[in-house]
């Protein structure tokens, strides 16, 4: 398998049979040689173990939950990934607490770096081959001679740190830097190739494959522990693995501990700020110590960025400004405050600009960058009718004419003899202040600027409340227009885009209101007319159409007379020709209608036909209309209750929908309903009578959306309401209504059989009567529908109702008995 495309996994059980085999991973080489594995495949098995400590103790170790946040929940990183789902969502609650809590605190500068999933600091095997690299077993070294002699070879570094060439012998290359190495070699190459020395033939060293090293990460980082890294690897790249720098770690102090001594100290700064990179070469068994720091200060405010910084003696505030990657564009760069402890209490400090370089930072200071004021120094503004309204500078003695010509002057409907300004007095209290624009540019009277003076120039057209004239009647677009100066009566209705073609052409009518005082106290009218023939208006030249309108006139055209728009009637059911009818005089009626539509069919049943009329109703009509619901809303409670309780049951409710819907548009409404325009009637006919005496007074007029419907032959009568059970029985000739109602099974308990009643097919009603206790029924016809209502509910006394009412009769009666024996 190659190990390039080994899993985490797969990497973890080979290294732990290593370990129970008492192999480390420095010793991977003896190990790989023992499995029988070829050079090749023992340097990419090395390459892949380096990833895997790269992933698992660097990016992995990272991703898992701080050890001291666990321990708070009695938990620790082993159990970590089995926590009761219940006590999962109060740990992420808390969690994200702390994360709340920590925004609200200072990071310290660079611990970021460190942190960061995506970055990622991982060592560059392809660069070119370092002179003072320093050669040691495992690695390989490419071995080019060109020239007048040739030849190529791969040669690796044994454990003893030497190298064998070809026909050449062995050469020891351990513990020598590249460039030594080189002269080295060359010197053992001479006696075997031409040219060595003349330099005919050239010598080239490179690396190929490179060894592995381990190296001891230790002191105040995250993951402490011992790291396997390309011998290339920087400090860096340990660093990184390891996690970096703690809380409490110094990111000035790094030492590189080699055989005991510190060989180089690291500041991470000079990387961090400045992008500077160490020299210094890390070898096998080196130690990497990151001190705890020593003195670190904090910097907020208008700075690029806000942290805490370690700061060297004798660092100064301009150094930590520089660290914290300079002011931002709107801080205030005159004085920074700095806040420092001292023995027992703590100090402010003010710190001026030209004391940043030499002024000292001590550990514990606290640093603020203040802002900039949100206040302009120079700032006056001009609004309203000008050219150029907007923000200008302030100069020494501008006057409010110098503004008017910063801002090209007054627009033509500049309001020029007074202008307001808007200004602060002396307390920071808002006053006011005006001049004449038309005389301070005149030089009359020019008033003194200051600092955020804000000039208003008001404008004559919005001083001014709009004014409109109303074209009304038989124009196309009848409503309101904007009123100007020169309007004529003929310019209104072209406006109005037009009369229309129910215009009477004789006479067009314009209403003005009176507005001369003198009028108005001694005259009771209040308007005045004026009369013109529409002809006239509409010639060019003539005097009419020149007529000068004046604000709020009232134009009206009228319509002709006589003129009606054509009239519809619908014709349904059993006749000849059902469809749609125009109503071609005032005084057709239904029995004219009848015969345009061929009169009825064999199946006709002229004593269910009725009449759906819709009544249109003006505004007076529907507020009459909205009163009277409020004043009957009691009876129209009542009708809605008895409506419900009628039909009981889903197949009587869907027989009601059903009889509902077939009898009127579902648009419309039976009944008024104040909110629309329009309601529909049921109109009772007899048009039985009316084809027997046609022109009669059973013959009604027809109207407008008038629907005429005449139903076939109806066999059945439904029983409705208080009865045991609601049904529809077979239509019997002569068969009376309690006849019925005993098809139904009866009336009910709660029956009132006295105020039974009958719909006829035809809309009309017919009610029980009574007669010195003789109770006359209705007659039952074909599609009747039967009625028994239900008796209104009577509430029982109580017994404290009962004995008050026992009480007053009993006083009443002792009172009554008192006064007959006086």
């Amino acid at each position: 398998m190659d190990p390039e495309m080994m899993t985490d996994a797969q990497v973890e059980q080979v290294l732990t049979k290593m370990q129970t085999e008492g192999y480390s991973t420095t010793q991977f080489d003896q190990y790989a040689e023992k499995q029988g594995l070829d050079k090749t495949t023992t340097a990419k098995f090395k390459n892949r173990i380096v990833r895997y400590n790269t992933d698992v103790n660097g990016l992995k170790k990272r991703k898992k939950m701080d050890p001291e946040e666990l321990k708070k929940f009695g938990l620790t990183p082993e159990t970590e990934e089995v926590i009761d789902p219940r006590l999962m969502k109060y740990f992420e609650a808390y969690m994200q607490k702390q994360d709340s809590i920590k925004e609200l605190e200072l990071p310290v500068f660079g611990a970021s770096m460190f942190q960061e999933l995506t970055m990622s600091f991982e060592t560059n095997l392809r660069m070119a081959t370092p002179e003072s690299y320093i050669l040691g077993p495992d690695d390989e070294v490419v071995l080019d001679i060109y020239g007048l002699s040739e030849g190529h070879f791969n040669l690796q570094v044994s454990p003893e740190g030497t190298i064998r060439i070809p026909n050449v012998g062995i050469v020891a290359v351990g513990g020598l830097s590249v460039a030594e190495a080189k002269q080295s070699i060359k010197k053992s190459l001479v006696p075997y190739f031409a040219g060595i020395n003349s330099g005919e033939t050239k010598l080239s060293i490179a690396l190929g494959d490179i060894r592995s090293i381990t190296v001891n990460v230790i002191g105040e980082v995250k993951y402490p522990g011992t790291y396997t890294i390309p011998s290339l690897a920087t400090v860096y790249n340990a660093l990184y693995q390891s996690g970096g720098p703690t809380e409490n770690g110094s990111f000035r102090f790094v030492n590189i501990i080699r055989g005991g001594k510190i060989i180089a100290t690291v500041d991470l700064y000079d990387f961090l700020v400045f992008g500077k990179e160490t020299n210094v070469r890390l070898q096998d068994q080196d130690a990497i110590k990151v001190l705890p720091y020593k003195n670190r200060v904090s910097i907020s405010g208008e700075v690029k960025s806000k942290a805490l910084f370690e700061v060297k003696e004798n660092e100064t505030l301009a150094d930590l400004i520089k660290f914290a990657g300079g002011f931002t564009e709107k801080a205030f760069q005159e004085r920074i405050t700095a806040y420092r402890n001292t023995t027992k209490e703590k100090s402010v400090i003010d710190v001026s600009a030209p004391d940043f370089g030499s002024f000292v930072v001590k550990a514990g200071d606290a640093y603020m960058v203040g802002e900039i004021l949100g206040r302009f120094s120079n700032r006056v503004q001009i609004q309203g009718a000008v050219y150029r309204p907007g923000e200008y500078a302030l100069t020494e003695g501008m006057k409010a004419s110098d503004l008017l010509r910063k801002a090209e002057g007054l627009l033509e409907d500049a309001f020029a003899t007074r202008a307001i300004v808007f200004r602060k007095d002396a307390n920071n209290l808002p006053e006011i202040a005006s001049f004449s624009p038309i005389d301070a540019l005149n030089g009359k009277n020019d008033l003194l600027l200051k600092r955020e003076d804000s000039v208003q120039i008001y404008s004559t057209i919005d001083m001014k409340e709009e004014e409109y004239i109303y074209v009304a009647g038989e124009v196309v677009k009848p409503d309101k227009y904007l009123f100007s100066k020169g309007m004529t009566l003929k310019d209104a209705i072209l406006i109005a885009q037009g009369v229309t073609t129910k215009a009477d052409k004789g006479e067009v009518e314009v209403f003005r209101q009176i507005t001369d005082p003198s009028v108005l106290v001694n005259n009771l009218q209040k308007a005045k007319s004026f009369k013109f023939q529409l002809d006239q208006v509409l010639a060019f030249g003539d005097e009419a159409s020149e007529f000068k309108l004046q604000k709020e006139d009232r134009v009206i055209i009228r319509s002709m007379f006589g003129f009606e728009d054509m009239k519809q009637i619908k014709v349904e059911g059993e006749v000849m020709r059902k469809g749609t009818y125009v109503i071609t005089s005032k005084n057709q009626r239904v029995s004219d209608v009848i015969k345009m539509a061929g009169g009825l069919t064999q199946y006709g049943y002229p004593e269910g036909a009725f009449l759906l009329r819709r009544i249109k109703k003006s505004d007076a009509e529907k507020e009459m209309l909205t009163q009277m619901n409020k004043n009957m809303s009691t009876i129209g409670a009542s009708k809605i209750e008895l409506d419900d309780e009628l039909l009981t049951g889903a197949a009587e409710k869907k027989k009601r929908n059903q009889y509902k819907n077939s009898i009127t548009n579902p648009n419309d409404t039976i009944g008024f309903n104040p909110e629309l325009s329009t309601s529909t009637d049921l109109v009772g006919i007899d048009l039985k009578k009316i084809l027997a005496n046609p022109g009669s007074k059973y013959d009604i007029i027809m109207e407008e959306g008038d629907i005429l419907s005449v139903p076939k032959l109806l066999e059945t009568v439904q029983v409705m309401g208080e009865v045991m059970m609601p049904n529809t029985v077979r239509y019997e000739k002569g068969r009376s209504l309690k006849s019925y109602v005993n098809a139904a099974g009866g009336f009910g308990m709660n029956a009132k059989s006295s105020k039974s009643y009958v719909i006829h097919a035809n809309g009309s009603i017919d009610v029980t009567s009574s007669f010195m206790g003789f109770r006359s029924y209705p007659k039952v016809k074909p599609g009747s529908r039967v009625i028994v209502p239900e008796k209104p509910e009577t509430q029982k006394l109580t017994t404290v109702e009962i004995l008050g009412i026992t009480t007053s009769l009993t006083s009443v009666a002792a009172m009554i008995i008192s006064l007959f024996i006086r």
